[in-house]
């Protein structure tokens, strides 16, 4: 499975499962998130919802062996029907989501995790707008969340380098709630996740 799925204290936690390729994403690990969400989003036991990766790696953004197959979806097609109905759920689930970013969040890994209502990382995780390395234009959602979230300036910048920016760096600039000692990640995330939880939880941001 692309996603290992657990539900505790009203609290679900969604693991993106594909470590040996940094969690990127294929076909088959965006149709699972996007039912996850819908699942979550149905389900009144669940109050709160946790992304996150498993291994090193938060997501490396598109598998690229999948866009480059001339027998896979086109890149058109991988942005209309992949992408952006994980965005558009993530900000229409009136239930607040976690990015607990535990390592690199590239490419759209990096913009998923910017859509979610709060972003927590480890210290030794970063973000990268990876896409100016192959010639495309930030997708899932980057080029709306990121000049809203630390400015256009330092977002144009951003996208148009490809420059990594660590997690610390990241919390500096607003661009994510707050970078966390990885040694306490795990344990800060769900504590905050709890919280959450058991307030009441409903939103329209």
């Amino acid at each position: 499975m692309e996603l290992v799925i657990s539900t505790q204290n009203g609290v679900c936690e969604i693991k993106l499962n594909r470590p040996e390729v940094f969690n990127s994403f294929n076909k088959t690990m965006a149709i699972q998130l996007q039912n996850a969400l819908d699942t979550c989003e149905k389900e009144e036991a669940v109050r709160a919802i946790i992304i996150t990766g498993e291994g090193k790696a938060f997501c490396a953004g598109q598998d690229l062996a999948e866009a480059t197959d001339p027998n896979g979806p086109e890149l058109k097609s991988i942005v209309k029907d992949h992408y952006n109905p994980i965005i558009e759920r993530i900000r229409n689930i009136e239930k607040p989501i976690i990015a607990a970013v535990n390592g690199v969040a590239a490419g759209a890994g990096a913009n998923i995790a910017l859509a979610c209502d709060i972003t927590i990382a480890k210290k030794s995780a970063s973000f990268i707008q990876a896409f100016s390395k192959i010639g495309l234009i930030p997708d899932s959602g980057g080029t709306f969340f990121l000049p809203r979230i630390i400015g256009s300036q330092k977002a144009l910048a951003l996208m148009m380098t490809g420059d990594k920016v660590t997690a610390e760096e990241a919390e500096q600039m607003n661009m994510i709630y707050k970078a966390v000692a990885d040694e306490n990640f795990e344990e800060e995330v769900f504590k905050f996740a709890n919280q959450i939880a058991s307030m009441p939880t409903p939103h329209t941001l």
